[in-house]
């Protein structure tokens, strides 16, 4: 709750940073005279901070009539809130969403074996899935990133065992920092999860096995952004 009430403020003195509005599309835009304004510091939680673009380039702050307008990609970021901008109806979305979207619909780095499908012999679980990753030839260890771009503010995530004779670590990451881990064997059937991805651009998935084995092991990652 506390996060949603910070969402509906930021969007009423914030600026978009970082995203293209199509000019062409909007009769209702406004010439205005303002100012950067480089004279601000900010704190974050105690923290120092300053706004950034996607590039790392620093932004300022722009002063108009008394009010101090930020780059909300560049908060959102900082705050752990999602940013992403509908260029067709010009929305500007911040936090959850209320669609949910597959993760096979944004960009997916796979490495080896492992491979994005539509095949329902795996998709197709407790109910279709209609896509997902398989992470194949679990024998040491496998891995993919998935590439939500800061869109998102949560994940659901389901796991499946697929081809399973040894138990297998699946691990999420944001850069260093660990948020979810599954352990996963032939008894362990579906495993589910839900967390808060606000402002993550990456998150790498490490799947290794604990104890050492010889044979691979496969599971089937699925799941939707919101």
């Amino acid at each position: 709750m506390k996060k949603k009430k910070f969402i509906i403020a930021l969007s009423s003195f914030t600026l978009l940073g970082g995203m293209a509005i199509g000019a062409g599309a909007a009769p209702i835009l406004e010439k205005i005279t303002a100012n950067l304004n480089w004279g601000i510091n900010y704190s974050i939680s105690g923290k120092t901070w300053s706004p950034v673009d996607q590039n790392g380039k620093k932004l300022a702050a722009i002063t108009y009539n008394n009010t101090t307008y930020l780059p909300v990609r560049s908060v959102g970021e900082a705050l752990g809130v999602a940013v992403d901008y509908n260029n067709s109806s010009q929305t500007l979305m911040l936090g959850e969403k209320t669609d949910t979207t597959p993760i096979t619909s944004e960009k997916i780095e796979v490495k080896h074996d492992s491979f994005v499908t539509k095949d329902k012999q795996f998709t197709v679980q407790d109910k279709d899935y209609q896509s997902g990753v398989v992470i194949k030839e679990v024998f040491l260890s496998q891995e993919f990133t998935l590439i939500p771009e800061g869109k998102y503010q949560t994940i659901e995530l389901s796991v499946f065992p697929v081809k399973m004779n040894n138990t297998v670590s699946l691990k999420v990451f944001d850069g260093d920092t660990l948020l979810k881990e599954f352990e996963i064997n032939a008894s362990s059937g579906k495993q589910t999860a839900s967390f808060d991805i606000g402002g993550v651009k990456k998150l790498k998935f490490t799947a290794d096995l604990p104890n050492i084995g010889f044979d691979s092991q496969s599971v089937f990652v699925t799941g939707s952004y919101k």
